[in-house]
């Protein structure tokens, strides 16, 4: 270990779209969807452009401030979706939606504040820095992007009925792939970012690791949303938060106040009202997937964004 950190933002996201693509090019040659012949190409690359954003803001914003703080502003995460849904498709979502999105925001804001770990002050290397609020910026410039990115992505969807799930993944990652890559070279950062590979060897399986789990990890929601539906996968991610919580407590002796423990409930509490509340008058298991003209292909995209970590 010498100290030196990598700080090539765009490489992580190169490096990441640069796997989605190669990924999700093998289905397109699996499953061979039908082309969608009513999509015009530059269509795509507005969700690119904003998703390649909204991931650069993430990770550019961790020079900034904490991994937790990072966390407490992705709590949020589907109150601007909401929001966004509002002003590109003039959406309608039920009263208890936007409830639910401020208790889940406020629940988690409670935990992560109770934890010693949290604070603007100090970024993610654990050194401080006189920068938080330009973090601050940076991800609250994420939520908008990353909003975007599934609202614009819905509203094709509605336009386009020919379009496969697949199809959009390979196109939005095409061009994010070429577009972080032109950004490397202009602004001088490729071949800095492949001298600091070459001198440190091991980060290439944690850039391969890296960008095979978020890859998979969003072809698992995309086939859990589409075979069992979306009451099953909120129950599955609120699971999966609860025992990452206890596994987190439990491994590493995070402090965790009764102030914590109470957002926690909040937030549980809020997530199982809304699973309710969506599974009312449905089948609880949908063991059929969805055909590409169906409506619920664009409740699986808004599914998967308000989940995904981009």
């Amino acid at each position: 270990h010498t100290g030196e950190y990598f700080t090539y933002s765009y490489a992580l996201v190169f490096t990441n779209r640069f796997w989605t693509l190669i990924m999700s090019g093998m289905l397109l040659m699996y499953f061979k969807p039908r082309t969608s012949r009513s999509t015009v190409i530059y269509e795509y690359s507005f969700p690119s452009i904003s998703n390649m954003l909204s991931s650069w803001c993430q990770y550019e914003a961790l020079r900034y401030v904490s991994f937790p703080a990072v966390t407490i502003f992705k709590s949020f995460k589907l109150a601007p979706v909401m929001l966004m849904g509002k002003l590109l498709g003039n959406q309608t979502y039920p009263q208890y939606d936007y409830i639910v999105a401020i208790f889940i925001g406020v629940g988690i804001a409670m935990f992560m504040t109770s934890t010693d770990e949290l604070t603007f002050t100090y970024d993610v290397y654990g050194e401080e820095t006189s920068g938080k609020w330009t973090g601050v910026m940076l991800l609250i410039f994420f939520l908008f992007f990353d909003s975007f990115t599934s609202q614009w992505q819905s509203r094709m969807f509605k336009r386009h009925r020919d379009l496969s799930m697949i199809e959009l993944m390979f196109a939005t990652s095409a061009f994010s792939t070429a577009l972080s890559l032109i950004t490397l070279v202009h602004d001088g950062m490729l071949w800095p970012a492949f001298d600091f590979i070459k001198r440190h060897s091991e980060i290439q399986f944690h850039f391969f690791a890296f960008s095979i789990c978020s890859t998979v990890g969003q072809l698992f929601i995309f086939y859990t949303i589409k075979n069992f539906g979306a009451v099953v996968f909120a129950i599955i991610m609120t699971t999966r938060v609860l025992i990452s919580i206890a596994l987190s407590v439990l491994l590493y002796d995070h402090k965790v106040t009764s102030t914590g423990f109470f957002g926690l409930a909040v937030v549980v509490a809020a997530v199982c009202y809304r699973i309710k509340r969506k599974a009312e008058g449905r089948q609880l298991i949908k063991w059929k997937g969805i055909g590409e003209k169906s409506e619920k292909e664009i409740e699986l995209v808004q599914e998967w964004h308000e989940h995904i970590d981009t």
